[in-house]
């Protein structure tokens, strides 16, 4: 989990300028003889390796930056401060990075250019995004800038925020339905009239933001009723370069990526990565009891959700925390059993993403449950999101609004985690659950740190993650691609990664049959069931509702076994399913002719025997 300094070139990086008066610095001059300006507020560093500048005291304004930077796959973060003029004619010109503009350097349309272009399911997705920021953004009161035409930007499938613009007067969600419903006409025909509908409801005040939301949910729902989506998943892990075991784990398991080896209300809904801390017998241990606990308990969960009909999704996040709280609790008991303190107690990172069928219907809702440093990317043909922030010291420090994110991962321990699962009780513990909608084919890349250290992902991404939807290239090769390229280019760590392929079309039966067949089957998986089936992490009562079991109600006699299961080493060899089985039994006969023969030349009655029972073709081999 160690970072080590590297130095690689980095994309352009784009600035926003707020507060740049265009007309003292026209394109092509330079703020502060370091950010040549592009065009209008577009400015670029032209030395991204020095710190940038920064005032002694924050205003109020920039500190809600900070605190909203948790939301970066939609929110602008603080990047430097900038006084330019004299002394007693100071401007003050506030620089963001992670802004809407495109590889061109162009800014992204806005919400009322991309609703024209948009399918029926990224409209409704959008006012989806607008409606969920409202809160944070209310919060800090800056509400107002979600009612500004020109500052909600569309970039692919996100809506991604320019800049923030304090509420001077009062706001509501009201206004918001005001300003759609001028755009009903330019609505899809398969949801015009319920958009209709909910735009004049909005804009008479009959929705609060909850509702709302929960409206729009259903709506996507019934057009995903018509719409095909197929899910595909794959994973790898490799020990890396430097490392002598491997203490990360991952689902599907590396030596069961066959469909069919997998349960039925988990195949093609779950990806999990779990980076181990705490050293051989400890990061082993607490990432392969994560993710054996986590099947189970997403079994169950699935499940529920699938023969639910009052299926809701703040019940299935407090149900995905719960869970997660599970997992943290079995690592802290035995934590606590061995008596380790400190750097000794086991730990495990975590990154999840699950896609449930509420009341058995399609949906193209993906929950990501994040701790720790393992990531989520979100890769489409227009761009690269990373939807997870590492639970770090240096996010910590930008999300409290302390300092700006260059500053505080320059620290000694900007890098260090400050939370992950097993390292304490479950009331320390924050697990992050994100939800997003997909409304276009993409690639969710879910890895270990092995991978994503040094923006290697943001490197290799053209090459090898985007073929993998233009070129429909195999997922396991893919991932082993990807690990062949963290070993490359990082290799000072454990590598996994896991890929969750959506595609909205039809399932292709061929394309399973010939992957089917590809990967091989470890002999191991009878005995790797039945060790899964070992940790009781849930029971069910007589109505089906999950019982999540807690620490007080296991005994360290419970918890022994599996450690001690998990402590052992085991060597695997992976066979091919379908063995000759011809071979075998010639095999066999060989070795019972040849042992015949030895015994006849001792035995007389081996010999009588022999002749009465061989085939008249076999009896001339024995003497």
């Amino acid at each position: 989990m160690e970072k080590q300094e590297q130095t690689t070139a980095v994309e352009q990086q784009y600035l926003w300028a707020v507060g740049l008066d265009t007309e003292a610095f026209p394109p092509e001059s330079l703020i502060g003889d370091r950010y040549r300006v592009l065009s209008s507020q577009i400015v670029v560093d032209t030395d991204a390796f020095a710190l940038p500048e920064l005032p002694l005291e924050f205003q109020t304004y920039v500190v809600s930056y900070l605190k909203l930077s948790r939301l970066s796959l939609h929110l602008p973060r603080p990047y430097g401060l900038l006084l330019i003029g004299e002394e007693l004619n100071l401007s003050e010109v506030f620089l963001l990075e992670n802004v809407p503009i495109d590889r061109q350097g162009k800014l992204c349309p806005t919400l009322a250019e991309a609703w024209a272009e948009a399918s029926a399911l990224r409209q409704i997705n959008l006012l989806w995004q607008v409606l969920n920021l409202w809160q944070p953004l209310a919060e800090q009161n800056m509400a107002r800038t979600l009612i500004d035409f020109k500052l909600v930007r569309v970039d692919g499938m996100w809506v991604r925020l320019l800049e923030l613009q304090a509420d001077v007067a009062a706001v509501h969600i009201s206004q918001l339905g005001d300003i759609w419903v001028q755009w009903l006409d330019l609505a899809k025909p398969e949801i015009a009239e319920p958009i209709a509908e909910f735009f004049y409801s909005l804009g008479r005040g009959e929705y609060d933001i909850n509702s709302a939301i929960a409206y729009l949910d259903q709506m996507t729902l019934k057009v995903m009723e018509n719409q095909p989506l197929t899910v595909r998943i794959a994973s790898a892990s490799d020990v890396g370069q430097q490392r002598e075991h491997n203490e990360d784990a991952c689902y599907p398991d590396v030596k069961r990526q066959k469909r069919s080896e997998q349960a039925d209300s988990l195949r093609d809904r779950l990806a999990i990565v779990c980076d181990g801390l705490g050293g051989h017998e400890g990061g082993e241990v607490a990432s392969s009891l994560a993710i054996k606990t986590l099947e189970q308990q997403l079994k169950t969960l699935l499940q529920q959700a699938e023969n639910d009909p009052d299926f809701s999704a703040q019940g299935f996040i407090a149900q995905l925390e719960m869970v997660a709280r599970v997992v943290n609790n079995q690592i802290v008991a035995i934590n606590d059993q061995q008596q380790r303190q400190a750097q000794q107690r086991m730990g495990t990172t975590l990154v999840m993403a699950v896609m449930p069928r509420p009341n058995g219907k399609m949906s193209n809702e993906v929950y990501v449950v994040h701790v720790g440093d393992s990531r989520l990317y979100c890769v489409t043909k227009d761009n690269l999101r990373q939807v997870t922030l590492d639970d770090d010291v240096a996010t910590r420090e930008t999300t409290l609004g302390y300092n700006f994110y260059a500053y505080s991962s320059q620290r000694i321990d900007g890098g260090a985690l400050i939370q992950a699962l097993g390292t304490r009780a479950s009331d320390m513990l924050i697990p992050r659950v994100q939800r997003f909608f997909i409304d276009e084919d993409c690639l969710l890349l879910l890895c270990s740190d092995g991978l994503s250290d040094f923006d290697r992902v943001e490197q290799i991404c053209d090459r090898y993650l985007l073929p993998v939807l233009s070129e429909n290239k195999p997922l396991d090769r893919s991932c082993q691609d990807l690990i062949d390229q963290a070993n490359e280019l990082n290799g000072h760590d454990n590598i996994t990664v896991a890929l969750m392929r959506c595609r909205f079309a039809p399932s292709d039966p061929n394309e399973d049959q010939v992957s089917e067949n590809d990967i091989p089957t470890s002999i191991s998986t009878a005995e790797e069931e039945a060790d899964t089936e070992d940790i009781q992490t849930e029971t069910e009562d007589p109505a089906g509702a999950l019982a999540l079991t807690s620490p007080e109600s296991e005994t360290s006699e419970d918890l022994e076994p599996e450690l001690m299961d998990m402590d052992s080493a085991k060597t695997e060899f992976a066979v091919p399913k379908q063995t000759n089985s011809a071979f075998i039994i010639i095999l066999i006969l060989v070795a019972l002719i040849l042992g015949s023969g030895l015994a006849a030349m001792q035995f007389p009655q081996v010999k009588d025997w022999v002749r009465q029972n061989l085939p008249v073709s076999l009896q001339r081999f024995v003497p």
